[in-house]
């Protein structure tokens, strides 16, 4: 097995060299919306994903990136199942999505844009489970969860169904990492519980008529006594990467109630731990850093096509960015 990662880790760093660089982000920031933001991408890691698929999408590219980046990982890791802690999130996004349309009367196919296929399942494959309420044979506590999503749905109560889905994520990453029994990956979730927590805190405490206090969740090193306060959860953000890590992504959040910055620092933080865990070569952590690094610099494309395109100041594009995949 820790010949195996030494293998695998070496292969993942040496492609991860392949993606975003700085180099290309700055490509990328200076032209121009359109065809010469199109042309640039095919300069890109992208560029291969970009002629490969239907019209030269640049959405459907990029999911395959980090497609592709899964079924690698899969192939390299010595146990292949525990990492479903990173895959999980997207089966529940999907179920999320199926009753939130379930609600609307609406079908799959309508769900085709919103879908991801980075779960453990594929999309249509869970959507046939969802409607014929089978689920509860690909895992225990899905039917109900999605039952009671839908009820929400259609009774209007949108914030619950989040944290129904919210909850169900929770559940099975922890039986997840609790069975795989890895050092890493037990590290990872918690810092994930972490975040989920302290972010949710600081959206209810800015903005407490828009978001409500979200339920906590057991599991992480943050403990629920300790973010009552504003001045408690700064403190708590600060012990996970210094104040300076968050600092403009807290004002942008109490200016405006919008986290995108906050998400962006959240998976700069997440790369960050992978990072420093690297550095043992018979560790999990190498793959989990492979996937993060896909994952950043696909955000990192998509938030500058998205942010060109609809007219956004390259300040604000810039803020949005995740860097800490970048090696200096």
């Amino acid at each position: 097995m820790q010949t195996a990662y030494i293998y695998s880790a070496s292969r993942a760093n040496a492609l991860a060299q392949s993606l975003l660089t700085k180099t290309d982000i700055e490509r990328l920031l200076v032209a121009a919306p359109g065809m010469d933001l199109h042309e640039a991408l095919k300069e890109t890691y992208l560029a291969p994903y970009i002629t490969h698929v239907p019209d030269g999408s640049v959405p459907l590219a990029i999911e395959q990136t980090l497609i592709d980046a899964k079924k690698l990982i899969h192939r390299m890791a010595p146990h292949g199942d525990m990492f479903r802690v990173l895959w999980v999130q997207y089966d529940v996004h999907n179920l999320r999505a199926f009753a939130k349309a379930a609600a609307r009367k609406l079908d799959y196919d309508a769900l085709v844009s919103v879908v991801s296929r980075r779960g453990i399942y594929e999309p249509d494959y869970l959507y046939k489970h969802a409607v014929a309420g089978t689920l509860n044979e690909l895992q225990p506590e899905w039917q109900a969860a999605y039952n009671e999503g839908v009820r929400l749905a259609e009774a209007g109560e949108i914030d619950k169904v989040d944290a129904v889905f919210d909850t169900l994520f929770f559940m099975m990453a922890n039986r997840i990492a609790k069975k795989a029994k890895d050092a890493f990956i037990t590290t990872y979730l918690k810092a994930i519980i972490d975040l989920y927590n302290i972010k949710g805190r600081l959206r209810s405490l800015t903005h407490p008529t828009v978001f409500p206090a979200p339920a906590f969740v057991a599991g992480g090193t943050v403990k629920q006594a300790s973010l009552e306060t504003m001045e408690q959860v700064l403190a708590a953000l600060a012990t996970l990467g210094g104040a300076s890590h968050w600092a403009d992504a807290v004002t942008y959040v109490s200016e405006t109630g919008n986290t995108t910055r906050i998400d962006a620092r959240v998976d700069e933080y997440l790369t960050i731990i992978a990072k420093a865990a690297s550095m043992d070569m018979f560790s999990s952590a190498s793959l989990v850093l492979y996937y993060l690094k896909c994952r950043e610099s696909a955000a990192n494309i998509r938030t500058i096509v998205v942010g060109k395109n609809s007219g956004m100041s390259e300040a604000d594009i810039r803020a949005n960015l995740r860097l800490a995949y970048v090696n200096p």
